[in-house]
This record gives structure tokens, C-alpha cells and sequence, in this order.
């Protein structure tokens, strides 16, 4: 026979199990947590699901290519996306991360102190013009930006040229002018 104990024992167990499970389940529908809690979410998934979604133009084009990531941060902390998601066309020269990162370092400047450079929206439409360029067609001598700037070609120095996307060519670059 089991000793009288046994049978407690084991409804014990199940009690402390289903306390368990709805315990689980209470903290799993909970959406915010006090300050140093975790946070579980139910049918969450992970990955980029929440992220921004970006159109396939100019500025999309940017932000999603890691080597511009500082370009498209700038864009978008100069408040001049508008310029690179416009209708078109238009042709943007794209600095890479190492180009930008060489520009603050020639300012004085960290890559998180370039973010707050007073000239900074000035830099950024120094490298976008109204109007289609290629390099295929032959790239003109001299293009004038929307900033206003008249920016030479002959001196870039090019890393990839005519990537073409909904509103933009796109030239990859690999300076700041």
C-alpha cells in the first residue's frame, strides 16, 4: 500500500504545475514590465519584423547598404530624406561609411559628433542633382547639386556607377565633396 503521504505528493506537484503554467502564461500576455523585468512576448518573432520598411529609391537604397550606413543616417538626421525619396529623376553620389568616416575625422569630428555638424545638410545635398547622369552616357564634366554647389567629376573617385532604382542613378563614391 502507499504510505498516506504519497497521494498529497502527488497533488501537490500538479497544484504547483498549473500554477506554473498560468504564472507563465500571465507574465507571456504582459506587453510592458517595470524597470529591470524581463519582458516576455507571446507570438512575437523576431528578426526584422517591426523595422523600418524602405521603398526601392534612392535613399531606401542607402539605408539598407551597410557600407552607407553613416550617409543614410546623416540624411535622415539632416531631415533631408524628402530630397533623395522625391519623384526624379535625380542622380545621388553615395559616399561609403569609410569616406564619411574620413570627412569627420578631416572636420575634427567623431562619427557621432558629424551627425550634429552645422553644415551637415549643406554636405548631404552636395551630393544629390536633379536629373539624370550615367556614367554609360558619359558623366559631365561639371553637375550642379541641389545644394547649389558646382561639383567636378573629373576628380571623383568612383566605386560602382549607374545603380539604377525607382526615382535615382546612384553613383558609389568614395569621397565627400
Amino acid at each position: 500500500p502507499t504510505p498516506p503521504s504519497r497521494p498529497f505528493a502527488m497533488l501537490a506537484s500538479r497544484t504547483i504545475a498549473r500554477q506554473a503554467k498560468t504564472t507563465t502564461a500571465t507574465v507571456a500576455s504582459k506587453k510592458t514590465a517595470s524597470r529591470g523585468q524581463t519582458i516576455v512576448r507571446k507570438n512575437s518573432k523576431g528578426g526584422e519584423e517591426g523595422a523600418r520598411a524602405y521603398n526601392n529609391d534612392a535613399f531606401g537604397m542607402i539605408a539598407k547598404a551597410a557600407s552607407y550606413s553613416l550617409f543614410g543616417a546623416a540624411i535622415t538626421k539632416a531631415d533631408v530624406e524628402g530630397e533623395f525619396t522625391c519623384e526624379g529623376p535625380i542622380t545621388v553620389f553615395a559616399p561609403n561609411d569609410d569616406a564619411f568616416a574620413d570627412f569627420a575625422k578631416a572636420s575634427g569630428l567623431s562619427k557621432v559628433e558629424i551627425m550634429n555638424f552645422p553644415g551637415l545638410k549643406d554636405v548631404l545635398l552636395n551630393h544629390v542633382a536633379k536629373g539624370k547622369f550615367t556614367a554609360a552616357e558619359g558623366l559631365p564634366a561639371e553637375i550642379t547639386m541641389v545644394s547649389g554647389k558646382k561639383v567636378s567629376t573629373a576628380g571623383m573617385s568612383f566605386k560602382k556607377n549607374d545603380i539604377k532604382v525607382d526615382n535615382a542613378t546612384i553613383h558609389a563614391i568614395k569621397m565627400v565633396t
